[in-house]
């Protein structure tokens, strides 16, 4: 091949990048549905959890789209880039990427597919995902709002150029409204005994009463884990230490994410990192090769 040309490609290459990486900086927000189109349910095999955990890991803020808006988002929209998730999967393969768009629609940059053959879907999916962020972490994200400022202006710039180039708006008789009629006055006498009969008309109703299911929101205590038996979750410094055996083994290190109930755990065992969830009984559901395993809370 020639060698101007491989030069050549490698400019252009090395230019998408940095306008890619530019343009990325001025936005300070990630959006994130909880159902992407493909989906049958909300968060299906945890897509949705785990894409908003990578683009957090990458370094930019991250939102559910129907989560309370900051304030500056709140009146500017276009603060935040909505991610959407394309499935272009065929029956031999699972292939996906991830693209982000702006508050116009357009979009502004879109990874390369991540491609796998597992059989799996859950884990195809993730493993896809994975794959496909690798082009999102490569743009080493920092948000600079001097960008973002100065793309401010430039829009500003735009509309009053828009409004000086429009015609000026015929002028519209405005006609006088007619005066609309006293309304008869009422005694307050009158008024009060009216009040009076509807109160004594009126049935009263007891207070319905509620009753809310007891729910668990600490991690922290004990679990029984297959071959380790009672094992203890504990608060350290930064993380949580999943101990159990005679010797009180840490096997586990348990780290928190944006969403309460959903945690991240490294076992020492293994390099991969997997999601764990915290269900409404306290007990724990832990991502597996084989599929999810439930650790139950030892009461």
């Amino acid at each position: 091949m020639n060698k101007s040309f491989l030069i050549s490609l490698f400019i252009v290459f090395s230019f998408s990048s940095l306008f890619a990486q530019k343009s990325l900086n001025s936005y300070k927000y990630i959006l994130i549905p909880k159902q992407f189109e493909f989906q049958k349910s909300p968060d299906q095999y945890q897509l949705n959890s785990l894409t908003k955990f990578l683009f957090e890991r990458a370094g930019f803020t991250v939102l559910y789209t129907d989560d309370a808006f900051p304030e500056d988002l709140a009146t500017n929209r276009c603060l935040a880039l909505k991610a959407l998730v394309n499935n272009h999967s065929g029956m031999l393969s699972t292939k996906m990427n991830v693209a982000l768009s702006d508050c116009y629609n357009n979009i502004v940059f879109s990874t390369k597919e991540g491609v796998t053959k597992e059989k799996d879907y859950k884990k195809a999916y993730q493993e896809a995902i994975r794959s496909a962020f690798v082009d999102i972490e490569n743009l080493k994200y920092v948000y600079d709002d001097t960008l973002a400022a100065d793309e401010k202006i430039s829009e500003k710039k735009a509309e009053i150029e828009k409004l000086t180039d429009k015609e000026v708006l015929p002028v519209v008789e405005v006609k006088k409204v007619p005066e609309v009629p006293k309304v008869k006055e009422i005694s307050p006498m009158k008024v009060a005994k009216q009040i009076e009969k509807k109160e004594e008309n009126e049935v009263k109703t007891e207070p319905v009463k509620s009753f809310v299911l007891p729910v668990v929101n600490s991690i922290e205590g004990k679990y029984f884990v297959d071959k380790w038996g009672e094992c203890n979750i504990s608060a350290k410094d930064g993380y949580y230490a999943f101990v159990g055996g005679d010797e009180k083994f840490e096997f586990a290190a348990i780290y928190k994410t944006s969403i309460p109930n959903l945690f991240i755990i490294k076992w020492a065992a293994f390099k991969q990192p997997r999601l764990l969830e915290l269900d409404l009984q306290g007990n724990l559901k832990v991502e597996d090769e084989n599929g999810d395993k439930i650790y139950k809370r030892v009461q």
